[in-house]
């Protein structure tokens, strides 16, 4: 099961790290939407990378074998599947006296990334096939003929040909029962600890029904982590309420953290001051919508928006500064490293990787920056300064169960400061962002004992006298004197302290 204890690293395999040359058929690194050799050898071979890092949980994109050619472009993504039963050649090299395209090849990496203590998550499709074309169409195993379809031309959420793939008709019963019965077999012959599931919001309601029957029932320790591309937790958060999602991912949080730290809306978009009750609700003072918002993912990018997240700060703040572009993504990383829920960090954002649209934001991981001890170099010190940060986030999280289960509590919150508070069982975590584009002038009381929001007990654990260690560079300890604290940060920086 993936918890809050966990934090997710996705990787777009074909991109990650290319272990075997003897599966490099069709590669082609020159062509940004080719096939560029990334493998579970790579994947593999990069387990310290991870365990440098301090995450616990691999992404993968899907293993389905692929279509090869559209229009120039490969199924190197994982997405647009011609068999759902076989590892696609592209991502292991064969053993002896083993089938083609045998699950066995994914067990071998669940075992793999298990013996060092990492979790995996297969990334699943049941919306839709790839594009029809001569492959295709040619290939001897089939699985589905035009009545398994939803007719083109339609535009409804459910029944649309995304992007003009073929859309599947899950209100047809054998389709629904096929994916059941495959994902059934894809979960006992490899191991796998969660799933996240694609373009959920597309697929008909009466699948979710079945899954849950089946494969919840039979699985309950399996994490369902589903794709909903949608901005507003209204929407998304019925998928955790009526189809059983053990989480989602957290748009619209990501949404409001990119709106605050890039674009300078004011920090009560994230949350309200708890003054009074007709504030405007923050994006964090909707977690109702949700039947568990503690257990959403939340994220700053991935493969399937706009850009990479350090590309869009750098449109935003001029691709000449960069000192500003690093503060600002750094300050990002903190939030969604210390609020509610799990975190997920794109491969490449932990070192500032850029990239626009799609494939752009695909691009190679840059492995030559890294040195022996699997951080980035002395030499590339923009990619080691945000890479030491989310290494030291990821320790700061797994250290401090306040982090990962704890209440979250504003204690302050205004147009460019935020402060909130994370505890549990009586360690206590305490969080200040100033998002201004000047260092604060003056350090910035924040009351605790006043504060009628927080409980007496976690009061007491905050008496006078009391003192929490900064756990991030430029900025000093901190301690309670007359039931209030002092914090004084930097521009667009992030401070946390830990008792």
């Amino acid at each position: 099961m993936i918890s809050q204890d966990d934090i997710i690293y996705f990787v777009l395999t074909d991109r990650f790290k290319n272990g075997e040359a003897a599966n490099d058929a069709g590669v082609d690194v020159s062509r940004d939407k080719a096939f560029h050799g990334g493998d579970f050898a790579g994947l593999i071979e990069k387990i310290p990378y991870f365990q440098t890092l301090g995450v616990t949980t691999i992404w993968i994109t899907p293993v389905y074998v692929n279509i090869t050619d559209f229009f120039g472009s490969a199924g190197y993504h994982g997405y647009w599947p011609i068999d759902f039963e076989l590892v696609d050649g592209h991502l292991y090299s064969a053993k002896e006296r083993r089938k083609k395209g045998s699950k066995a090849y994914l067990k071998d990496l669940v075992t793999a990334f298990h013996a060092k203590g990492l979790k995996l998550i297969l990334d699943m499709v049941v919306n839709h096939t790839g594009y029809h074309t001569p492959e295709y169409n040619a290939y001897p195993d089939k699985r589905f003929d035009d009545s398994h379809f939803n007719a083109p031309n339609q535009w409804d959420d459910v029944n649309q040909w995304l992007y003009g793939l073929p859309d599947l008709d899950h209100d047809n019963p054998d389709v629904g029962d096929y994916f059941v019965q495959n994902i059934l077999e894809w979960i006992a012959a490899t191991g796998i600890d969660g799933i996240r599931m694609d373009t959920v919001r597309h697929v008909e309601d009466r699948f979710w029904y079945l899954f849950k029957s089946q494969i919840k029932t039979k699985y309950p320790n399996l994490t369902l982590l589903g794709e909903i591309l949608d901005w507003n937790p209204d929407y998304i958060g019925q998928f955790q309420q009526k189809h059983d999602f053990d989480t989602v991912f957290d748009f619209p949080l990501c949404g409001a953290i990119k709106a605050c730290l890039i674009y300078d809306a004011p920090m009560t978009s994230l949350a309200r001051p708890r003054l009074h009750d007709a504030e405007p609700q923050g994006m964090l003072d909707r977690n109702k919508e949700y039947s568990n918002a503690n257990r959403l993912v939340t994220l700053l990018d991935n493969h399937d928006l706009s850009s990479r997240i350090m590309t869009e700060i750098l449109d935003r703040v001029g691709h000449w500064d960069r000192e500003l572009a690093k503060a600002i993504l750094k300050t990002c990383l903190t939030i969604i490293f210390t609020t509610r829920g799990i975190p997920q960090v794109y491969y490449g954002t932990e070192i500032g990787m850029e990239g626009g649209g799609d494939p752009d934001n695909r691009r190679d991981m840059p492995w030559d920056v890294f040195g022996a001890d699997n951080r980035p170099t002395p030499t590339n010190t923009f990619q080691r300064d945000i890479f030491d940060h989310a290494a030291a986030l990821c320790k700061i999280r797994s250290g401090n169960p306040a982090i990962r289960t704890g209440y979250l509590l504003t204690l302050y919150v205004d147009t460019f400061v935020y402060v909130y508070l994370r505890e549990f069982q009586g360690n206590i975590v305490i969080v200040a962002i100033n998002n201004g584009h000047e260092a604060m002038p003056f350090p910035l009381p924040v009351k605790v004992t006043e504060n009628g929001n927080i409980p007496s007990r976690i009061k007491s654990l905050l008496a006078d006298g009391t003192r929490l260690e900064s756990k991030l560079p430029g900025s000093l300890d901190i301690t309670m004197q007359g039931g209030k604290f002092e914090i004084q940060l930097g521009r667009k920086s992030a401070g946390v302290w830990c008792k």
